[in-house]
């Protein structure tokens, strides 16, 4: 289907792929695997031709039509869903017109019924190879969206949605997904994975979602972020992970061995050269100082044996591990009350169209409560209810005084939306704690930060570098009660594990935004499911 060869691309004079190369086949479903920041989302633009190399090629085959979800979708503002998701609107709205069309006409035979749905259907095969969408639509479980909606009225689940539909409208033979499950609920989810294990063309999909690799990865290609090249591994996320383990195994193991021979020679060269230097100092005798000087003629030969096996294509660095996620605590700020949070009869609208009626649950200090429920039924909504960013239409929402609020954000861009994004990490961090810039370097190197992106402004970081900006944020400022909506996005596996020991240890209260079933299984004291 494709080909990628040699790909380099430097982004703000920091080379970040040199030589990545693989092969797409049919029915090939690629996972994209690495640490945040390391190219992944910047490899899927240069294959959707949104972003130039600066050097190699991408090859496809004549004919391919390639669709492509980018990660971030949350610019879409006051622009209507149309114009975003053109394909969508098209396929939809004119298969719903087939479809009440092919009804009238079981029913009655008439040639202007006849020509209107010839018209129809040639409207629907023309208009961008667009498909029928409409039983997708019912199969999402979207509400119905009129083509002039704003993005700005729909969550971050309904525009991934809608990204998803747009990108199968259009009939594709190839699929470039960059974190297609971020803000998805599970019925989404589960559609995805069908769809990528039934598609018959070639599909390459940037994720940290394990179980969505070992549903449908059929090979995984892994990002070094050190060298910037790419390796390709058969198999899904947990046979990659199975052989990456066993060389990093192998590689210790005769690191190890190495090791263990290299101290045998150096004790037995300094045995010689004790020997030999004490015989010089002892004797004068030209008997033994002839030994003496033939067995130091032997130390220098282990010397240089030593040496070559260091030089040669054999030797084996000691392993280093790739940077793991972060480290730092939640702190709960001051010992809080007991009851955190109250909510009552709470009714929530957006745009006119009301989202939730009557809805009640208390968070105490200590608890982890967890908020379910399917994409656009309110649930950021709430959060900016108890934030005091929109108003409630009814009930009441009660925090308590004492109570200091961390908000963490859904939106693809969260940092942006609440500090100038030419702002460097460490300009950021210093806006919300007392800290010197010294400390705030340090700071944000316990997050996997390397100076290069301590120096660069935020709106330039990767969603995964910016997501860990954030949780820095939390962590630095100290809260009592967190407000977590889907933490875990843009997160790599490692950051996740560390957010996860991280959030362990904190001893406040938490409502929490998720469909991660791990997170929920291994934290949540209740849930909260919105209808």
């Amino acid at each position: 289907m494709f080909r990628v060869n040699a790909i380099h691309k430097e982004l703000g004079g920091r080379p970040i792929l040199r030589g990545a190369s693989f092969v797409a086949n049919r029915r090939d479903v690629i996972g994209i695997v690495g640490p945040n920041g390391c190219g992944k989302s910047t490899l899927l633009r240069i294959l959707a031709g949104a972003l130039p190399p600066d050097a190699g090629t991408v090859q496809f085959q004549p004919g391919n039509r390639v669709a492509y979800l980018p990660q971030g979708l949350g610019g879409g503002g006051a622009r209507p869903v149309s114009e975003l998701f053109p394909s969508v609107f098209v396929g939809r709205d004119t298969g719903v017109r087939l479809h009440e069309l092919a009804e009238r006409m079981a029913n009655e035979a008439s040639p202007e019924l006849e020509a209107e749905y010839d018209r129809a259907l040639q409207t629907l095969q023309t208009a961008s190879h667009s498909i029928d969408v409409a039983p997708l639509w019912r199969t999402f479980g979207l509400r119905e969206v009129g083509p002039s909606t704003p993005a700005s009225e729909l969550s971050g689940g309904e525009l991934t949605k809608l990204a998803l539909l747009e990108a199968v409208a259009s009939a594709p033979s190839v699929l470039l997904l960059d974190e297609p499950t971020n803000h998805l609920d599970l019925a989404g989810i589960t559609w995805l994975e069908r769809h990528l294990r039934e598609f018959q063309g070639a599909a390459v999909v940037v994720s940290h979602d394990r179980a969505l690799l070992d549903a449908c990865a059929t090979s995984i290609v892994e990002i070094d972020p050190r060298a910037g090249t790419t390796e390709t591994f058969t198999g899904d996320y947990s046979a990659y992970a199975g052989e990456k383990a066993r060389r990093e195994e192998e590689l210790w193991r005769r690191y190890e061995l190495q090791q263990r021979d290299e101290r045998r020679l150096k004790r037995a060269i300094s045995a010689i050269e004790s020997r030999s230097r004490n015989i010089e100092n002892k004797t004068i005798h030209f008997y033994f100082r002839k030994r003496a000087a033939k067995s130091a003629r032997r130390a220098v030969t282990l010397k240089a044996r030593l040496e070559r096996q260091h030089e040669g294509k054999a030797h084996v660095e000691r392993p280093e591990k790739a940077p793991q996620g972060f480290y730092g605590s939640f702190q709960a700020a001051g010992s809080g009350a007991s009851r955190s949070l109250t909510v009552e009869g709470v009714g929530l609208a957006v745009a006119g169209r009301t989202l939730q009626r009557g809805l009640s649950f208390h968070v105490d200090r200590g608890e982890r409560v967890v908020i379910l429920g399917p994409n656009g039924c309110g649930k950021t909504t709430l959060f900016r209810a108890i934030l005091g960013e929109h108003e409630a239409i009814a009930g009441r929402i009660t925090l308590n005084p004492s109570v200091k609020i961390g908000y963490l954000a859904q939106q693809d861009d969260p940092m942006v939306s609440t500090t100038d994004s030419s702002l460097t990490p460490v300009e950021v961090l210093r806006l919300v704690s007392a800290m010197s810039e010294g400390d705030a370097y340090n700071f944000l190197h316990r997050f996997v930060m390397g100076h290069d992106q301590l120096q660069t402004p935020v709106a330039r970081l990767s969603y995964g570098e910016r997501r860990r900006l954030d949780l820095a944020r939390l962590v630095a400022a100290g809260s009592a009660l967190l407000l977590l909506d889907e933490p875990t996005n843009h997160l790599d596996l490692p950051s996740r594990e560390a957010f996860e020991t991280a959030f362990d240890s904190f001893d406040g209260a938490a409502l929490v935004i998720t469909h991660d079933r791990y997170f929920i299984d291994r934290f949540a004291d209740r849930v909260v499911e919105l209808q």
